[in-house]
């Protein structure tokens, strides 16, 4: 919510840039100015100087520069609304915003969410199921209490009767997104399950998520869905319990899920924040980029999760943030890993690398692997390496990266940073592809999509499980234009995939196709001739990157893949 104008105009006029800074730091006097030893970088020579004739102050060392505001903001890592709240306070000074009449609706939501996480704890204490789960998982009294866990019963007349007692309308409760209204009445969306609740990073609730125990109960996990307090790309699961620590080290580990994060705090270690089980967004990365200079990221230790991972970290390095990925491989996710104690754990954390040199050590792991496997794992590994790098907007964070690829690949530099701008435009042109039209409903008209992309998303949508199949998968992210619909696919959105399937059931060759019982041929036959098409540029990568190959092998490795299993 923005700030009134009025409000910091006052701010400006009344704070002495001498009275804030002496807050927070000794400052001693010289002539007509204070000076310090600067609190933003080391130095054993006193350079950081506060000017209260002029109302500013300057670090002669590090250059860090502005008034009150600015210094508040830097030394607290809040942002400029918050500084100026700050300010307002130490001089008495009343804050307003530009919409006073959202401010109250904002404030009214998150009571609202308040006191149903205050019903959601109070319902924990009398259910066995939900504490015979607790203790199972091994979920210590002081964390049930740090992070607010609560139990959401299966006997909606206890809801009922709780917010007619608080006078919590119906209305409300929609607009928090617990409720979906039926024939029947109302129902809890998360009836029945351990109840998380998601806390924006000011501690206020703004959206719950819920663990079912009955087994065999579909989603597992359930989040509320966004709402006028909540967007799910905009917050992080447990940064505030989490934020005086994140501060502290200025590095804060990324996992996935709630379980991931409560198990590492429960063992101590407490600079964590959780995706909620959703792709890293930009806005989280912004989020944390305020507190943080390096992230670890700690996904899931299978497939899934460590694409994810590369995934998560050029969002990161487009902030400016370091990526560092802890590997493991005997545990299936941080929670599982945080059982081997905390000695496993830290080993994990102090052992995590850049990710760009992570890949790059992968890039070279060829042992005990045939030729053609090795080759597919190379190319693989490069791209999320060229992908990575595409995404980083600083100039010399990047040449620093492409000298060191050059090096470990012996591609001349050139070439590497060729490569990058090849990935870069290539990404762009799918970016344009997919957000060429951005409304919603035209994304869902199929008619200019090519046939073959058709056959394949038609096939895909009667077989979602081909997804599980590693290089199918691969080979039809590579078109770059059906990742959308693949997303769509795989989040299992039901609304979305009937829009699709009505879309395709009109046209003609597919219905031609179909008719005929050929669409699955069809879908095999394109699937290979990109494969052809893929295996192809993984020779051609070989050889740029071993000049050296001899033509004898070369003609092998053709042979190879003529003669590999193309199944």
């Amino acid at each position: 919510m923005a700030i009134s104008q009025e409000t910091i105009d006052e701010v400006n006029r009344v704070a002495n840039v001498y009275d804030v800074v002496s807050d927070y730091i000794s400052l001693k006097k010289t002539g007509s100015v204070y000076v310090a030893l600067c609190p933003f970088h080391s130095e054993k020579t006193p350079s950081f100087v506060v000017s209260p004739s002029k109302n500013i102050f300057k670090c002669f060392g590090c250059g860090i520069a502005g008034n009150a505001i600015k210094f508040v903001m830097e030394y607290e890592k809040v942002s400029f609304t918050e500084a100026v709240i700050k300010i307002a306070q130490k001089y008495n000074i009343p804050v307003k915003f530009e919409n006073d009449e959202k401010d109250k609706i904002f404030k009214g939501l998150y009571l609202v969410a308040r006191e149903i996480l205050n019903f959601y704890k109070e319902n924990l204490k009398n259910s066995s199921l939900a504490k015979d789960y607790i203790k199972k998982r091994g979920i210590l009294p002081r964390i049930i209490e740090d992070f607010e866990l609560g139990y959401s019963p299966t006997d909606i007349g206890l809801l009922k009767k709780f917010i007619e007692e608080k006078n919590i309308s119906i209305e409300d409760l929609e607009k928090i997104g617990l409720i979906t209204n039926t024939e029947n009445g109302i129902k809890d969306k998360f009836a029945g399950r351990l109840i998380f609740p998601i806390k924006d990073v000011k501690g206020n609730v703004v959206a719950f998520g819920g663990r079912a125990l009955e087994e065999g109960k579909q989603p597992k996990y359930l989040n509320s869905p966004d709402t006028v307090i909540y967007k799910k790309g905009n917050t992080l699961y447990g940064i505030y319990e989490s934020l005086p620590y994140i501060k502290e080290k200025e590095t804060v580990i990324i996992v996935e899920g709630y379980m991931d994060l409560i198990s590492l705090h429960q063992i101590g270690i407490k600079n964590v924040v959780a995706t909620l089980g959703t792709a890293f967004t930009q806005n989280q990365a912004r989020l944390i980029k305020k507190y943080v200079k390096e992230a670890i990221i700690m996904f899931d230790s299978d497939s899934a999760g460590k694409k994810a991972a590369i995934e998560a970290s050029k969002i990161l390095l487009s902030e400016g943030i370091t990526v560092k990925y802890a590997y493991y491989n005997d545990a299936k996710d941080p929670d599982e890993l945080s059982k081997k104690g905390i000695s496993r754990v830290k080993e994990v954390i102090n052992q995590s690398k850049d990710i760009i040199l992570f890949l790059l050590e992968k890039l070279n792991e060829t042992e005990n692997l045939d030729e053609q496997t090795k080759l597919k794992k190379y190319r693989t590994t490069y791209n999320y390496i060229l992908d990575i790098l595409a995404h980083i907007t600083d100039p010399t964070l990047k040449i620093s990266y492409i000298k060191l690829i050059s090096e470990q690949t012996k591609r001349d530099f050139s070439k590497v940073e060729a490569d990058i701008e090849t990935h870069r435009k290539s990404i762009e042109k799918q970016l344009q592809q997919i957000h060429q039209n951005t409304d919603e409903e035209d994304k869902m008209d199929l008619k200019t999509l090519p046939i073959k992309q058709k056959i394949i998303l038609k096939y895909i949508l009667d077989n979602p499980y081909v997804l599980q199949n590693e290089e199918i998968y691969d080979i039809i992210l590579s078109l770059g234009s059906l990742n959308y619909y693949i997303e769509i696919v795989k989040s299992e959105n039901k609304e979305k995939i009937d829009k699709l399937k009505e879309s395709l059931s009109k046209d003609t060759v597919l219905q031609s196709l179909e008719k005929q019982g050929t669409l699955e041929t069809n879908f095999r036959k394109i699937i290979e001739d990109l494969k052809s098409q893929y295996q192809k540029d993984i020779i051609l990568l070989k050889l740029e990157a071993e000049p050296q190959l001899k033509l004898e092998e070369f003609i092998e490795e053709i042979k190879l893949f003529k003669g590999g299993d193309s199944r």
